[in-house]
């Protein structure tokens, strides 16, 4: 006699929990390789910060787009290993390396390199360059940036002897002066010695982080810096904002609205999928099982009688 079917051995009403635990298993290892591959692509752990205000935003009203960096977005960080690595502002122009809508790359660095401050990410503008003499900055990248697009306000200076403000002119979305007070730097490093730096900025703000004490009031050496943005994953950092209660402002409504349909999405798509292949997978065992069914007997033909042609008796 064949061997029947195996039946399982999970009786019926714990089957449903199974399937969960199942499915959440698969959502798990999935999410797990994810961070493995973004931690092989960044050298960094986490690979991952959250963006907490909207110091990178390129909207008034606060209004998130795909490849600009907003509230509540999800930001890859690649480690950098040289100076070179990262391209400033000024740098980008020349070169039309471009990262989040704006020329140049976007650092991420911690306030005077301390670990307990929380990382700021900002775009990187120009790398200012202490000169031997201890009272002047150079900039080299100043070299084939256009003329027209920056000034000093001594107009002795140039890009290998800054000492005063420096400002450059059609920057960012809203096409505005940036000042940078090279003069105040100077001023604030008298005694400790010129080091060099970033200034660096965010796309939504007026001014400089370096105008801001907070923020060191001096240029971001390479050695506070944590990594470059590389990528993001928009609206999911909103989740850790919430749960940490750590949201600064308000968020853009249009990510929380995506943030929701993308949750849904992965709610449903699993379940979704185990419908439907359960219902492929009833709808094949019905057809095997109907194809094993035994032919139904044919009948066998009786041929017609011969018909009577003759005609009936007169009566």
């Amino acid at each position: 006699m064949a061997e029947g079917k195996r039946k399982s051995r999970i009786p019926e009403k714990y089957k449903p929990a199974v399937l969960f635990l199942r499915d959440a298993g698969i959502a798990m290892a999935f999410v797990v390789c994810i961070l493995l591959a973004m931690f092989f692509y960044t050298g960094l752990w986490p690979p991952l910060v959250v963006v907490e205000s909207n110091s990178m935003m390129h909207t008034e009203d606060n209004t998130s787009e795909i490849g600009v960096i907003d509230t509540g977005d999800l930001v890859l960080v690649k480690k950098v290993n040289h100076v070179s690595d990262i391209q400033t502002y000024v740098q980008g122009f020349v070169s039309g390396h471009r990262t989040y809508g704006d020329y140049g790359d976007v650092v991420i660095y911690r306030p005077l390199g301390q670990s307990d401050h929380t990382p700021i990410i900002h775009r990187a503008i120009l790398y200012l360059v202490a000169n031997g003499d201890g009272i002047s900055y150079s900039v080299p990248a100043l070299r084939q940036f256009p003329s027209a697009r920056w000034t000093t306000q001594n107009p002795a200076d140039t890009w290998d002897h800054l000492t005063s403000t420096l400002t450059l002119y059609h920057v960012g979305y809203r096409d505005m002066p940036v000042t940078i007070g090279i003069d105040s730097i100077i001023l604030r490093s008298s005694g400790a010695g010129l080091a060099n730096g970033y200034i660096t900025k965010g796309d939504h703000n007026t001014g400089i982080d370096q105008a801001i004490s907070e923020f060191g009031a001096q240029p971001v050496h390479f050695d506070w810096v944590v990594g470059k943005a590389s990528g993001e994953i928009p609206w999911f950092g909103l989740l850790k904002l919430w749960f940490t209660n750590t949201m600064v402002m308000e968020p853009p409504p249009n990510s929380t609205r995506n943030l929701w349909i993308c949750i849904a999405i992965i709610v449903i798509a699993p379940i979704a999928a185990d419908v439907l292949l359960t219902h492929r997978a009833r709808i094949k065992a019905a057809k095997a099982k109907g194809g094993h069914e035994e032919e139904p007997t044919q009948m066998k033909k009786v041929p017609d009688e011969p018909k009577d042609d003759s005609e009936p008796p007169k009566g």
